[in-house]
């Protein structure tokens, strides 16, 4: 016989499986709305990982995060460079007004500070809520309930981004955990567009600095000069590509001009420095052969053409091959150091550093100079060298190094490499801190040439 159901086990029967279809059901929309919320993300990561300006990103942004949580607008603000504000960078579906409107400070601003700090916070609503900073707006634009979800990149707030109902409404915890994940990527996304930017504005710069640095570099002599009985060589070693250092051969009538300056600073502006002092220097020796004048009108015309805080440190020597003699200047530079027979002389007659004083007064001294002898002219970065333990290789080293290459009868240019060997075993793989400048002179027995012609090419490089 078979058993038929009752009306109460049907009734039972056809519940469990109402229930079960609307838990179906409810699976169904809940892995819907993760399978969509995954495609915004994916999508949103697209956007955010291609090749976007800012202001693309951040308004690509705001316009998806509308339409995922389905809600009439979004804002985007960025923390101001001093961290005390949110500023308006992106909005969807609010007024340019909206958007121009005035920053949020922090200090005024209990619900920014908040998610800031990490938390979303939400607001049923915006026009009756005592922390809307900005409650006529809210009306203009029509929006009622907001949530607030943060940027934070490496532990690091970078700003908020805020989505808008135009009535009130509730924010699921899985709208809330979207919207913080949407805030994230975007943190991430920004900051690597503005890295972006930063590495592009670099890249240029240092384009431009090495067109300039092409340029100074040709501004410096192409080849020593062959004036017996003086053997010659330098170098000249930057710290980055553009620097003050200086050094310059003039052809004189019957003499040699050779200049070692250091222009006050490091970069563009004291390249440009140096190439102004440089014209003033040749300009000024052509007419003039008083090294005192010349010195003078140098440092007028700096002090005439530059800032208080621009200077520079100037040795210029007047070397005359057929006696031979040093006519010579320092204006507050490194004294120069001759070594004769041993003994060390400091050539530190001249006066105060140029570009500071227009009335300073220069005077010039005169040296016979002898064979045997070795000079060597230098800017401090040789001096102020230092080591890992923090030492500098001071001016003991370089006459140390100089006695030794006196010692070996080393020419003018073996001279230069043995003071740099020197100086490499002394400060190691330490970069250096300031360009280095060398010119050696080392006075032999040869006999001179015929007098010169003024800026002869042949002697002059």
């Amino acid at each position: 016989m078979t058993n038929i159901p009752t009306q109460t086990q049907t009734n039972s029967l056809v519940q469990a499986v109402q229930q079960q279809v609307r838990r179906l059901e409810s699976e169904k929309q809940a892995l819907a709305q993760r399978v969509a919320e995954a495609n915004v993300l994916y999508t949103l990561s697209a956007l955010l990982t291609g090749r976007h300006s800012l202001d693309e990103l951040l308004n690509g942004a705001a316009a998806m995060s509308v339409k995922v949580l389905n809600v009439k607008a979004a804002s985007v603000r960025l923390l101001s460079e001093d961290g005390s504000h949110l500023v308006p960078k992106a909005v969807c579906n609010l007024t340019t007004r909206y958007l121009k409107k005035g920053p949020i400070p922090l200090n005024e601003s209990e619900l920014a500070r908040r998610v800031l700090r990490g938390e979303v916070v939400y607001v049923r609503d915006l026009r009756t809520d005592p922390r809307t900073l900005y409650p006529d707006d809210v009306k203009v634009e029509g929006i009622v309930s907001m949530l607030s979800a943060p940027m934070i990149y490496n532990g690091r707030p970078i700003g908020t981004i805020r989505v808008y109902a135009g009535e009130e409404r509730q924010f699921t915890e899985s709208e809330q955990e979207l919207l913080k994940a949407i805030g994230h990527m975007m943190a991430a996304a920004i900051e690597h567009a503005r890295l972006e930017v930063a590495e592009k504005k670099q890249q240029k710069v240092d384009r431009q600095l090495k067109l300039a640095a092409d340029v100074q570099r040709r501004m410096m002599p192409s080849k020593m000069p062959n004036m017996p009985p003086f053997d010659i060589a330098a170098r000249y070693q930057a710290s980055l590509e553009l620097g003050g250092d200086f050094y310059d051969f003039i052809g004189l009538e019957n003499n040699l001009g050779i200049v070692v300056a250091d222009v006050v600073g490091k970069g563009v502006a004291a390249s440009l420095l140096m190439a102004s002092v440089r014209s003033s220097l040749r300009a000024f020796t052509q007419d003039i052969y008083d090294l005192d004048e010349v010195m003078a009108r140098v440092n007028r015309a700096m002090v005439r053409d530059t800032l208080d805080n621009e200077f520079a440190t100037l040795f210029y020597g007047v070397f005359n091959p057929q006696i031979p003699r040093l006519t010579y200047c320092n204006a507050g530079h490194e004294p120069p150091i001759l070594l004769r027979n041993g003994e060390i002389i400091p050539l530190d007659i001249g006066g105060m550093i140029i570009g500071v004083d227009s009335l300073q007064e220069y005077e010039k001294s005169i040296i016979d100079l002898e064979p045997g002898d070795y000079l060597l002219m230098y800017t401090d970065g040789l001096t102020e060298a230092f080591n890992y333990a923090n030492k500098q290789f001071g001016r003991e080293r370089i006459e140390a190094a100089l006695r030794e290459c006196a010692d070996e009868n080393m020419n003018a240019e073996t001279a230069i490499k043995h003071i740099l060997w020197q100086l490499r075993n002394f400060t190691g793989l330490r970069s250096p801190i300031d360009d280095t400048t060398i010119v050696m002179i080392r006075v032999t027995d040869e006999a001179p040439l015929p007098v010169l012609a003024k800026e002869d090419e042949d002697l002059i490089g």
